[in-house]
């Protein structure tokens, strides 16, 4: 009888451990995988958008050391928004004093011992303005972006992305982001044998919920009067054209016009953009004929190249190879 008992209370226990209320459906199995796996981390894109935004909107106060061929210059940004508009002060912190201020469509820039002046534009002029800028979406047709891993930069935790240019013709970068604001910390210009050819890099970074009083001051007092730079229409100068451009880079400026601050004649002058890099090409004519040579001056990424060749002088400027400059300037010839 007591064996009979067991038995019974044993088929009992079975059919509970295998009772259907027991057994987990497909679906809720499912759903417990979804539960324990990770959310995807934000990719190289993410990261670059967040900082555009960040660069754009918060209120802030970095001090950076800009290096170009051994040279290093301590700057300070000074960072914020009035009325929906951004307001950013520039200062160099060594040497003669120099310091600018850009807000509501035009910078002003003062010197010491010289006169200071305006001039108008929406173009942000600050230290990281051309990467923070850019439209990350469209510019992975010229630039690959990938995550180097993550470091420590003035004390942020921050991350690395590389932004690797897809052709010979620009520089590529890699741009350290705050963990936190997402504010770029570092910036390095790579050239194609991987060497840093430029590198700024934050030394201290103070984020605050509301504007420094001090800048906001700054953007009701009167600023210098705006410089306008006299185009002409002479029916003899001759104009220029580019038979050739980098891959991604567009014409947003062709016009002639007097170099500012100096008596001289007008000049052709054509402006290229990729979004990140800013090319001016000034084509002169000369009355004599000039002696055929190149003259090549570099600080950093910034390259000044000089051809001369029969009664024409060429300058190209801008943050590029030699190589560029070269083929741009070989490439220049009149307009049809």
């Amino acid at each position: 009888m007591k064996h009979r008992l067991f038995l019974v209370a044993l088929m009992s226990l079975l059919s509970l451990l295998v009772s259907p209320q027991l057994i987990a459906s497909p679906e809720v199995a499912q759903s417990e995988v979804k539960i324990e796996t990770k959310q995807a981390l934000p990719s190289a894109l993410n990261y670059l958008n967040n900082m555009k935004q960040a660069y754009q909107k918060l209120n802030y106060k970095l001090l950076y050391l800009n290096t170009a061929q051994n040279q290093i210059e301590p700057k300070q940004l000074i960072h914020g928004v009035v009325d929906g508009k951004s307001i950013a002060y520039f200062y160099f912190l060594n040497g003669t004093m120099r310091e600018s201020l850009q807000f509501d469509g035009k910078i002003s820039f003062y010197q010491q011992g010289s006169q200071a002046y305006s001039l108008a534009t929406n173009r942000d002029q600050s230290v990281f303005a051309n990467i923070a800028n850019f439209d990350f979406e469209n510019g992975n047709k010229n630039y690959e972006y990938i995550i180097l891993g993550r470091d420590r930069i003035a004390g942020k935790k921050a991350i690395a992305i590389r932004m690797i240019s897809k052709d010979q013709y620009r520089y590529s970068y890699i741009v350290w982001l705050d963990l936190e604001s997402y504010l770029p910390l570092r910036l390095d210009i790579i050239n194609k044998s991987n060497q840093i050819v430029e590198q700024t890099m934050v030394v201290s970074l103070n984020i605050s919920e509301t504007i420094n009083p001090w800048i906001q001051q700054l953007s009701v007092q009167a600023t210098p009067e705006v410089l306008h730079l006299p185009l002409t229409t002479m029916a003899e100068l001759p104009k220029w054209q580019l038979d050739w451009m980098p891959p991604g880079f567009e014409i947003v400026k062709d016009d002639q016009h007097k170099l500012m601050m100096h008596d001289t004649d007008p000049v052709s002058y054509i402006m290229l953009n990729d979004g990140i890099v800013r090319v001016s090409v000034y084509v002169s004519t000369k009355q004599t004929e000039l002696a055929e040579q190149q003259n090549i001056i570099q600080r950093g990424g910034t390259l000044i190249y000089t051809k001369q060749t029969e009664n024409i002088e060429i300058n190209v400027i801008g943050e590029i190879p030699l190589l560029t400059a070269e083929k741009i300037a070989a490439s220049i010839e009149p307009s049809k």
